[in-house]
């Protein structure tokens, strides 16, 4: 198994970040539990036989891929040697970019062909000419660059929010938020349905789990310690939490090995956490 990432930089303000991913013949068939990173998702993927199973519904996952918010993981099944490669979108380009409620792509994957013709015709012409992971990075980047896009005080507001929950790395309350915009809580949580694809809520929920995630298995601080220093009451609080997300128990989770989850836990190197 072989995670990379790639630069971001010029196009960081709609791009979280360039991943692939590479699963040869010695390691499937690979199944293992894909927890979000508050992101939405394109991945192409240039071959192999790959399905998620998304609350016991199985989907083929074949091509260019559109995956919108998860609020729980869910698993990933490739029973043959894979290679793709992956788009994270910071949570308000989708709607910057396609201009609709983002909420009808939330815990699907979708072919990106049926949603977006015309930004399905982009990426497909460099993933069918260009090979090189950085080279398409960088083409992906000029062309995302050049896209039309809705921006608007609605976008700027949400922008403003989500900068305001990475800050704060997910510690914080809708109180805390509603003091600093001019919205009431029903028109903000309608807002950032649509433009995100989740409740405000939810994100912030995930985005302090996923924190405390980042930081155990980067060994950075003890999981006992993490646990208070995220707010949670106690380890029962936390292991609710736990299940919420992850759809296994702390035990399950810690008596098995999960590469992937691990891997990019470890490797999150954008602005997710700044």
């Amino acid at each position: 198994m072989n995670l990379t990432y790639y630069d971001t930089d010029n196009v960081s303000h709609l791009i979280d970040e360039y991943f692939s991913l590479t699963l040869s013949e010695d390691v499937v068939p690979f199944k293992t539990i894909i927890l979000p990173i508050a992101t939405t998702n394109i991945t192409n993927i240039f071959y192999g036989s790959q399905k998620s199973i998304v609350n016991k519904s199985t989907s083929a996952l074949k091509g260019l891929v559109l995956s919108g918010q998860f609020f729980r993981s869910y698993e990933l099944i490739v029973n043959t040697k894979s290679y793709s490669f992956g788009i994270s979108f910071h949570p308000t380009a989708f709607y910057k970019i396609l201009n609709t409620d983002i909420s009808q792509f939330t815990n699907k994957h979708l072919p990106l062909k049926s949603i977006d013709s015309n930004l399905y015709n982009i990426l497909n012409s460099i993933f069918s000419t260009t090979l090189n992971p950085t080279d398409i990075a960088k083409e992906i980047s000029l062309a995302i660059n050049k896209l039309p896009l809705t921006i608007d005080n609605s976008t700027k507001s949400i922008d403003s929010i989500i900068s305001l929950i990475r800050e704060k790395e997910g510690l914080l309350t809708i109180q805390d938020i509603l003091n600093n915009i001019d919205y009431c809580q029903k028109t903000l949580e309608n807002l950032f349905k649509k433009i995100v694809g989740t409740t405000p809520g939810r994100y912030i929920k995930l985005y302090r789990f996923l924190n405390l995630m980042r930081k155990y298995e980067s060994k950075e601080i003890e999981l006992n310690d993490l646990i208070y220093m995220y707010n949670y009451y106690d380890h029962s609080h936390f292991a609710k939490d736990f299940k919420l997300f992850m759809n296994v128990t702390t035990k399950d989770y810690f008596a098995k090995d999960y590469p992937l989850l691990k891997e990019y836990l470890k490797n999150q190197h954008y602005d997710f956490l700044h």
